[in-house]
């Protein structure tokens, strides 16, 4: 054998190539592996997606069977007593079929470009729209926001698969895509495109409350379908996609994005021509749609069911990821159950006591809204609000406002402002005045330990049109004094360390920037304890309390209580006395004077406890309306106590009435542009407003008291007495009003003015354990305010340390800093003083002693 250098280096070639090979022919068995692998994955799963798709596609009758002609089924609201009081949008009253050739060639265009491009040529799915959508929402971060759905894929999803709405999963959806698109083509097959875009047009959401492009041109425009021109078919197919956000009406501008976007893809599609698109653009459609729009009279719903409407659209939103457009068909087409909270007879009664003009002590007004419209004689078009009236009326005359004492009057005025703005061979094309009396209220009900809202209404006079403006709902106004308990002293006695007895210095007070700071009777009391303020609705004790707490913690019991307006900007001293940013609703005070009426525990106000769907299924519940602490029981005992207070002897009295333990807060605003009562008994929680919509000052407020009153006492007859009930953990001590500690026999029941002693409730543990150190006996100089000596001007017997100037204590006051020392303004010797606050002998019968004038 050969075992040269030269053979060994040949062998040792021979097996590293066969170790190549042999590695090589691995790797491409690993591959081959892999390929096979991955395509038996692809098989099997196309065969799995088959099966799965045929299964589905087993389940669907016939194309032939299916009606794709637009149905509906109207919901139904009951009330607390299962008794029907109103049905929503049924069929006849929300949708006007109409025939595809009544139906303008821009209108038809203009929904085909918006919402399916490729309408005449796909065959029922637009593959090019899935391939764009998906890529939309991988480059947007897989957020597929943009549909791919054809218009028939839309028209079978609203008329065939109803049930849509009640889909819980990703699968449900999937599994109802998959069935849509197969029915998609199966149905182009058989039924031309002109009838799937007549049903589809017949069919579709276009908000305020219509179904189909009929209902939607009355709606808007005042006139039929076929009667609209370019720029309003423009208007109404760029509704669609968003009933709500693009609703022309209450949302313009949004729509006149969308409408611009509809009339540019109708001309990018060849449908309507440069000229057209300019001259569509040019139009002042939305002008017209506000003047036009308040003429049409709608079907009518109460201020409490447009609460509960929206209340349930939020609430299938939020719980069960509706879109707002899904929302608002199923609840207006869904053919739903709704079992609301409403007491008819307490609504009734508070509709009743709202609308009686003998509660408003003849300051009655009429206020109106005028629209008008011209065709000038040159051939251009006027539009008229009743901004250009107002502005009118104030250059012409003296008045500052669109108030007058009657229709007749107002009536009068609209006609003298016609005549001054037309001219010779004007027409007028539309005009609309809505009257609404002045000034107006709004009230709510709540039945505290449920959170249920049992009546509620939004304003005066008749409601002729389904969501209008529900002042207990859909406006803010500043509460007043009745904030003072919501964002002051529920944080005080909570967590403030303060209690009912606590006192502070009731005096005129002006601010570092020079603002005065006054009560509402320009009267001060000097040291005031806490149940004093709030019966007699002192605003220095309030400000000198929060001050004393901290704003933050008056800001965070605010929100607490469930007030949702607040922004950071009110977290300041003002949020005490009602002075917030944006206001409050009516229904949010409600809830939060409910919460205290429920012993510290809010419940969230409810309008409804259950829905539910056409096939028996309850869909939302709101039987378990869960409760949450957020006083303690002692505190909102101890607000309700005072409260009580302000019922019986202060602010007030005027709501007051028999059979039932009563508790309320009354408040009203700077030059009385609001005025609103807050109050409670053991039954139900009502808070009523009242004021101009423009904020008129008002020359008498006390009808809020008046109406608060009537309501309440009717709603209450024929109900057991009932008293709120006192925690445990409350205890009774006598104390002294002027320092909130105990009260000195023989000196704090001798104020001059009267017994300052009286019985004070505590949380246990938080009573006081120190003896008076406001009242003191002895001599004091009437000039100097020190210890008198013989031949001081003096009054002897009880007075008042450090009594505050231009307050109730100013002529019974001695200066803490001086205290002990005697008058250097004249001479004589020194008068007997005990020398120590809070104790001393009584003052002797005599000359200088000050008499006993009563209490308060």
């Amino acid at each position: 054998m050969n075992y040269g250098k030269e053979n060994a280096a040949k062998q040792s070639a021979k097996l590293s190539g066969r170790k190549r090979r042999k590695r090589h022919s691995a790797g491409l068995a690993i591959i081959r592996l892999s390929l096979i692998c991955i395509i038996s994955v692809v098989l099997a799963g196309g065969i799995f997606a088959y099966l799965y798709a045929k299964n589905l596609i087993d389940q669907l009758p016939d194309v032939s069977t299916i009606d794709i002609s637009p149905t509906g089924y109207m919901s139904t609201v009951f009330d607390s007593d299962g008794n029907e009081i109103e049905t929503l949008a049924s069929t006849g009253a929300n949708r006007t079929y109409v025939t595809l050739d009544e139906i303008p060639e821009d209108l038809q265009h203009a929904f085909v470009a918006i919402e399916d491009s490729r309408f005449y040529e796909h065959n029922g799915i637009d593959p090019q729209g899935i391939v764009r959508a998906a890529m939309t929402g991988i480059l947007n971060g897989f957020h597929f926001s943009q549909g791919a759905s054809t218009l028939t894929q839309q028209l079978l999803k609203n008329n065939y698969f109803t049930t849509w709405t009640s889909e819980r999963t990703k699968l449900d959806s999937i599994n109802r895509k998959i069935q849509e698109q197969y029915l998609a083509v199966q149905l182009e097959k058989i039924v031309p495109k002109s009838t799937i875009l007549e049903n589809y047009l017949n069919s579709i959401n276009l908000g305020q409350n219509t179904l189909g492009v009929e209902a939607a041109a009355e709606r808007y425009f005042n006139k039929p379908v076929s009667e609209l021109t370019l720029s309003e078919s423009a208007v109404i197919a760029g509704i669609t996609q968003n009933p709500s956000k693009y609703n022309p009406i209450t949302h313009p501008e949004d729509n006149a994005k969308r409408r611009k976007k509809v009339l540019g893809d109708m001309l990018k599609q060849g449908y309507i021509t440069e000229s057209q698109y300019e001259e569509a653009l040019a139009d002042d459609v939305y002008e017209r749609i506000q003047v036009l729009n308040t003429e049409l009279a709608t079907t009518s719903t109460s201020y409490f069911v447009d609460a509960l409407t929206d209340e349930i659209v939020t609430d299938l939103q939020e719980n069960l990821g509706y879109t707002e457009s899904e929302a608002y068909s199923l609840l207006y087409s869904g053919g739903l159950s709704i079992y609301s909270t409403q007491d008819s007879a307490i609504q009734d009664i508070v509709q009743e006591e709202i609308n009686n003009t003998a509660n408003y002590n003849n300051i009655e007004k009429v206020s109106f809204s005028y629209r008008l419209t011209i065709n000038k004689a040159d051939g251009t078009t006027a539009n008229y609000s009743d901004i250009t009236m107002l502005n009118y009326i104030k250059a012409s005359s003296s008045r500052s406002n669109l108030e007058y004492d009657s229709e007749e009057e107002a009536a009068a005025a609209i006609e003298e402002y016609k005549a001054a703005v037309m001219e010779e061979g004007d027409e007028v094309a539309g005009e609309s005045v809505t009257y609404t009396l002045q000034p107006q209220a709004a009230m709510t009900i709540i039945d505290q330990t449920t959170g249920h809202v049992v009546a509620m209404v939004g304003g005066r006079g008749d409601k002729t049109a389904a969501k209008t403006l529900n002042r207990a709902t859909g406006i803010t106004r500043q509460p007043g004094s009745t904030f003072k308990i919501i964002a002051c002293y529920a944080a005080a006695l909570d967590a403030g360390g303060m209690t009912l007895a606590s006192v502070e210095n009731d005096m005129p007070t002006t601010y570092a920037d020079g603002t005065s700071l006054k009560n509402y009777n320009n009267k001060y009391l000097g040291w005031t304890n806490i149940r004093t303020a709030i019966t007699n609705s002192i605003n220095v004790v309030t400000v000198e309390v929060i001050q004393d707490i901290g704003t933050s913690l008056g800001y965070q019991y605010a929100k607490d209580l469930g007030i949702t307006t607040l922004s950071d900007k009110d977290n300041n001293a003002a949020i005490a006395l009602g002075g917030i940013t944006q206001g409050v609703t009516n229904l949010d005070l409600t809830a939060a004077y409910a919460t205290i009426a429920n012993g510290g525990e809010y419940n969230k106000p409810i309008f409804y406890t259950t829905v539910v769907d056409h096939q028996g299924n309850i869909i939302l519940d709101n039987r378990e309306n869960a409760s949450k602490r957020v006083l303690k029981a002692t505190t909102a005992w101890l607000l309700t106590s005072a409260m009580k207070d302000v019922m019986t002897s202060g602010t007030g009295t005027a709501a007051n009435f028999e059979g039932v333990a009563v508790a309320g807060k009354s408040g009203t605003t700077t030059k009385n542009k609001d005025t609103v009562f807050a109050g409670f008994t053991p039954y139900y929680t009502g808070v009523i407003w009242g004021g101009y919509d423009d904020n008129t000052p008002q020359s008498y407020t006390t009808y809020s008291k008046v109406i608060w009153k009537a309501v309440m006492s009717r709603i209450h007859s024929g109900l057991a007495y009932k008293d709120f009930t006192m925690p445990d953990d409350i205890v009774a001590v006598q104390v002294c009003k002027k320092s909130g500690k105990l009260a000195i026999p023989g000196t704090c029941d001798h104020d001059p003015r009267g017994s300052m002693v009286y019985t004070e409730y505590f949380e246990k543990g938080t009573e006081p354990t120190e003896t008076c150190d406001k009242h003191y006996v002895g001599y004091v100089c009437t000039e100097s305010h020190m210890f008198a000596n013989s031949t001081c001007p003096n009054y002897g017997g009880v007075f008042i340390v450090d009594g505050a100037a231009g307050s109730a204590d100013e002529p019974f006051s001695v200066n803490s800093a001086t205290f002990g020392q005697y008058c250097p303004l004249h001479p004589g010797e020194p008068l007997p003083n005990s020398g120590q606050i809070g104790g001393g002998e009584v003052a002797p019968e005599g000359e200088g002693k000050i008499e006993v004038i009563g209490g308060e």
